[in-house]
């Protein structure tokens, strides 16, 4: 297959999926009904944006991996597939937060055990500063941060375009970082996020648990085996660059949550896009806002490169996150019309 024609089937395939959303929605039981509290918006939503990007994704990518007779990242449709389905029952019955934790461990530990090569085995900072851990405590650092990065990027997904935005983000820093068939799956995560991101911004279609655990799968998966591949433009530290404003948000949720005597997961309005909200009230101006504090700093420090470069993107991405949270911390809570999207 032409990777031009890829690319325009993933587009077709996702376009039409958004249009049936509400048919199939209504079908698998996925529509997310408005509340008095935390879901504001207007009517039902289908909750299956994952769907739309991931299968089409799925089945392009395997056909051009077997074309290409490339399978070092083979285990990234099963294991996201197991994680899909759990964040569908999730959407349609609320697991408890303890199986959602225990299927997102196994499944990410079975893709470490089946694919060695993707689990950190030094921390690479990208100019001959590495250091070395022992191969246990690189796959369980790997396996970690899988886990941690999902839960944050499905605690991002709460206004619309903000978490579909920032994977279409890294699906570019993907594509410019590798080669061959991972480079062009990267740029299908890419137009399939940016089909769902046009139906999603009218609030027709929301990614819902399964699409946010299913993507986050893909992208955490997909990034560890682009960082593997020799030719690799991209270092583990770079990864961690690219996904640590939603951490940075995560951790200070937990920590938060905690110490006000809550669950760490219970849900609230306390997020980062929660407070851009406040500050904005526009939806979109919040998603281009929360865009950029994951890609400039991203960019920038991949510009400079190495330690200097990762330290400049840790820098910027907590001054701006602490700005945005001082600014906004006392402002009022908009209207309920102001606000749409999933609430985490």
């Amino acid at each position: 297959m032409n990777y031009a024609i890829a690319v325009v089937v993933q587009v077709a395939l996702s376009a039409l999926i958004c249009l049936m959303a509400p048919r199939i929605g209504s079908l698998l039981g996925v529509m997310d009904k408005p509340d008095t509290f935390r879901k504001l918006h207007r009517g039902a939503v289908p909750l299956i944006g994952g769907l739309a990007i991931l299968l089409p994704a799925a089945v392009i990518g395997i056909v051009l991996s077997v074309m290409a007779g490339e399978w070092s990242h083979w285990v990234i449709v099963p294991t996201a597939t197991v994680l899909f389905i759990m964040g569908m029952m999730d959407d349609r019955a609320h697991l408890p937060p303890a199986i959602r934790l225990s299927v997102s461990l196994v499944m990410f530990s079975l893709a470490v055990i089946l694919s060695p090569h993707l689990a950190i085995q030094t921390l690479n900072f990208g100019d001959n500063t590495l250091v070395t851990m022992a191969p246990v405590v690189g796959a369980v650092l790997t396996i970690v941060s899988l886990v941690g990065f999902q839960y944050a990027f499905n605690m991002s997904d709460g206004a619309n375009g903000v978490a579909s935005g920032a994977a279409m983000i890294w699906a570019l820093f993907f594509f410019f970082s590798s080669t061959g068939v991972l480079a062009w799956l990267s740029l299908l995560l890419f137009f399939g996020g940016a089909v769902f991101l046009f139906f999603n911004m009218r609030g027709r279609i929301f990614l819902g648990d399964s699409g946010a655990y299913g993507l986050s799968a893909v992208i955490g998966l997909l990034g560890l085996a682009i960082v593997s591949q020799p030719d690799s433009g991209l270092t583990n530290m770079a990864l961690m660059g690219l996904f640590l404003l939603p951490v940075l948000d995560c951790l200070r949720l937990i920590v938060s949550r905690t110490r006000a005597g809550r669950a760490p997961f219970s849900p609230d309005r306390e997020h980062l896009h929660h407070y851009l909200l406040r500050w904005l009230v526009s939806p979109m101006r919040t998603a281009v806002v929360y865009w950029l504090m994951v890609g400039v700093p991203n960019l920038l420090g991949m510009l400079v490169g190495g330690t200097g470069g990762f330290m400049l993107t840790l820098a910027l991405t907590l001054m701006l996150y602490r700005t945005v949270i001082a600014r906004t911390a006392l402002v009022p809570a908009p209207r309920p019309a102001a606000i749409s999207g999933e609430a985490r």
